[in-house]
């Protein structure tokens, strides 16, 4: 393991000098400055290049093995107390079939019981789009009072990095749920092979923002239809689904906000991922929704390797002028990709899945999730949805944790779920005293 903190503060601060020449606003300077450092302490100061390149054994494995297995010593963490993890690198399978090399952990209580762990597999929120912003390789392996909430619970927990992060053998490729849930499934498989007797056969899966439109892509993948694979269920908090609709409407919002003079949403700081991983999956694409300024920035970032804070605040300054005149409808290439990757889309999902919305969510709004669960509901899948009022995108995980907690059990336990769709607004105690932080660039 070798620290590189004063390759990435050099490099970084090169970029940051080219931004400053090139682009010129100082409030973008200034706010991708202050991600780069929030990135930095974030995801902290070493990489362990000998871990994540690609293992030797890879070519002559199949999706589900485990190509590397280590303990993560404590001392590099900033985890729960009693918390072991480990670092694991498998095979996973691309949206096209090919085979993949994917990290991630695996994190497991602190006492050892009668019967094996409850394995819940867990689905990271946007962390960035390059090797270097894998949850595995940070001291908090990622967590955003999210994936501990199980681990204190008594669950063992793996957590996929996805394909691109940490080992770069391909880019990764952000919200195309179709690979993510790849990633997903084939985490589960390897980490019962990393540890035989101790996981739980059967399991369930939770997943945020880009890890909840994973997680709906997966409950509707034919892996988990199969009893034999033993899914129980899954919670969808706050998915990014249909970028390609998304970005769609922003084109009547932005005629509506330009014309009341408001600000724009924070959706826009998902664009120059969102780019980058439909490149992933399509190279040619060359982004015609984006104005050419928000095309340069985007080259900058991948000389910087900006993570999620640093990227997201490449619009910053812009607002709708990170898009260009060209409509979102026009694009072919991404609603292409929204046909490949987004839930859902007609498919059938045999297992229960919880919808958690939050009310205020400046990323995905509810409008356009209760869309999409209007939608599979009319296709027949069971899905419960919660809405919780008052809540924007990173809130809503944490504040609704009984309930997805007591999901969790209640797959475990076999009890019955009501066989029909159903729609429920909680009731806040106490909104206005509630912390209710909001997301921001």
């Amino acid at each position: 393991m070798r620290a590189i903190p004063v390759i990435l503060f050099l490099f970084g601060q090169q970029v940051l000098q080219i931004f400053a020449v090139n682009v010129g606003q100082a409030s973008n300077y200034n706010a991708i400055k202050e991600g780069n450092a929030e990135d930095l302490e974030f995801y902290g100061i070493h990489f362990d290049y000998d871990f994540y390149k690609t293992a030797a054994n890879f070519s002559g494995s199949k999706p589900g093995d485990v190509l590397k297995l280590e303990p993560i010593p404590p001392s590099n963490l900033s985890t729960p107390d009693g918390v072991a993890a480990y670092k694991i690198q498998y095979t996973s399978a691309d949206i096209n079939g090919s085979y993949v090399p994917v990290t991630g952990f695996i994190a497991l209580p602190f006492a050892r019981t009668t019967e094996p762990f409850n394995l819940v597999a867990y689905a990271h929120g946007t962390s960035g789009v390059f090797r270097g912003c894998a949850p595995s390789t940070s001291p908090s392996l990622y967590d955003y009072t999210s994936w501990n909430q199980l681990v204190i619970a008594g669950y063992a927990v793996v957590a996929t990095d996805y394909a691109g992060l940490g080992n770069n053998y391909t880019s990764h490729k952000y919200v195309a749920s179709a690979a993510n849930a790849n990633d997903t499934y084939w985490s589960v498989v390897a980490a019962r092979n990393a540890f035989p007797n101790v996981l739980s056969y059967n399991w369930t899966s939770i997943g945020h923002s880009q890890g909840g439109d994973a997680v709906w892509k997966l409950s509707e993948h034919s892996l988990v239809q199969d009893p034999a694979s033993g899914y129980l269920g899954g919670v969808a908090v706050a998915p990014v689904s249909k970028i390609y609709d998304a970005l769609a409407s922003l084109d009547e919002l932005r005629k509506l906000l330009v014309n009341s003079g408001s600000d724009s949403p924070l959706t826009l700081g998902v664009l120059p991922s969102a780019v980058l991983g439909v490149r992933a999956t399509f190279p040619d694409y060359d982004a015609p929704v984006i104005s050419q300024t928000m095309k340069t920035r985007i080259e900058l970032a991948k000389i910087g390797q900006f993570c999620d804070a640093a990227i997201s605040g490449l619009t910053s300054d812009l607002g709708f002028d990170a898009l260009s005149n060209f409509t979102a409808e026009s694009d072919t290439i991404l609603k292409q990709f929204q046909e490949l990757n987004a839930p859902p889309q007609g498919d059938s999902a045999s297992k229960p899945l919880l919808l958690i919305l939050g009310a205020e969510d400046t990323i995905v709004s509810e409008e356009s999730g209760t869309a999409s669960w209007k939608d599979s509901c009319g296709h027949g899948n069971i899905i419960h949805l919660s809405v919780y009022p008052g809540l924007d995108h990173s809130a809503v995980l944490t504040a609704a944790t009984p309930e997805w907690l007591r999901f969790m059990q209640d797959r475990f336990a076999s009890n019955p779920v009501k066989n029909q769709c159903m729609n429920e607004t909680k009731i806040p105690f106490d909104l206005d005293n509630a912390q209710r932080p909001l997301d921001t660039y």
